[in-house]
């Protein structure tokens, strides 16, 4: 029988190590996302014959990630027979369109759907790292109005001194608008994360004006993928967040390894949703639910 286990951060190897096997381009898989909103998730894993899959709430109730590794048969069955014996539904949540089909071959008469608000952006690195073209104007605009206001800008990979002034920077960040309550506990999962920063051991950079911390990013590469988990930028310095985006790439993206970058969901907010859109995004990755009768 499955034994789930509580994610913790020390955990994050052993989860890294999953993913890096077998990876893919949604968030979902990331190391990062994973244990970032361990708690906010209330994520749990179980293994079996090299074999990981995690237990979620993403859609209020417990749900079931898609197993990694080398026996995924085996694994969902090994599920089927943990949901019976707990008397709780078998749902698989966050399955991507690749691994769809498996799903519906061993359970055909399963029901599925994929929320929107959800679904993954995907762009080519060198389309928006370059921002060459007609269709990247605004964004092209944005980071030079940026050198000409703040000519005294600069860009730096992210060391123990930081630490203290991106958790005060975290801390006292303020939205341009009234957000939901995740948004704002989102603010704690980046005081956790810079708090643990060695332990994470991921790729962040920090953008300052004048000396003065004024937006950072954080994420991780993974397989061809570069995942930028933590984007943060007073807007109040024009196109912050269009030269925090492109330093950050141009930091971090630049080996040839990385063909894609996964800048995560929109969350169904409109304003985030029409930037992330601007920057034309190469796939929206679809993430399904199904559930499956037992």
């Amino acid at each position: 029988m499955l034994e789930f286990k509580k994610v913790t951060l020390e955990d994050f190897e052993i989860i890294k190590a999953y993913y890096e096997a077998y990876p893919a381009r949604q968030c979902d898989r990331s190391t990062g996302a994973t244990v970032m909103w361990r708690d906010y998730y209330d994520n749990h894993y179980a293994t079996f014959d090299g074999t990981i899959i995690f237990s979620s709430n993403f859609t209020g109730d417990v749900c079931f990630t898609y197993p990694i590794g080398r026996n995924v048969s085996g694994m969902l069955d090994e599920l089927e027979k943990y949901c019976k014996a707990n008397g709780i539904p078998m749902t698989l949540c966050s399955v991507n369109n690749a691994e769809l089909p498996a799903v519906l071959k061993k359970y055909p008469d399963c029901g599925h759907s994929a929320d929107r608000d959800w679904f993954d952006y995907l762009y080519e690195k060198e389309a928006i790292l370059s921002l060459a073209g007609r269709k990247y104007s605004t964004q092209r605009n944005h980071i030079n109005k940026f050198k000409k206001l703040y000519s005294d800008y600069s860009f730096d990979v992210i060391t123990d001194n930081d630490i203290p002034q991106l958790i005060d920077f975290t801390k006292n960040f303020t939205f341009n608008s009234e957000k939901d309550d995740s948004a704002r506990q989102e603010l704690g999962i980046c005081i956790e994360v810079l708090e643990n920063y060695k332990k994470y051991n991921m790729l962040g950079g920090v953008l300052r004006v004048n000396g003065k911390i004024i937006g950072y990013s954080i994420g991780e590469i993974i397989g061809d993928t570069l995942f930028d988990h933590i984007e943060k930028a007073d807007i109040s310095y024009h196109g912050a967040y269009q030269m925090l985006t492109n330093s950050f790439l141009k930091e971090f993206a630049a080996d040839e390894s990385v063909k894609y970058v996964n800048r995560e969901e929109d969350c169904g907010d409109e304003g985030l949703r029409k930037s992330k859109l601007s920057y034309h995004p190469v796939e929206l990755i679809e993430k399904n639910t199904i559930k499956i009768a037992l």
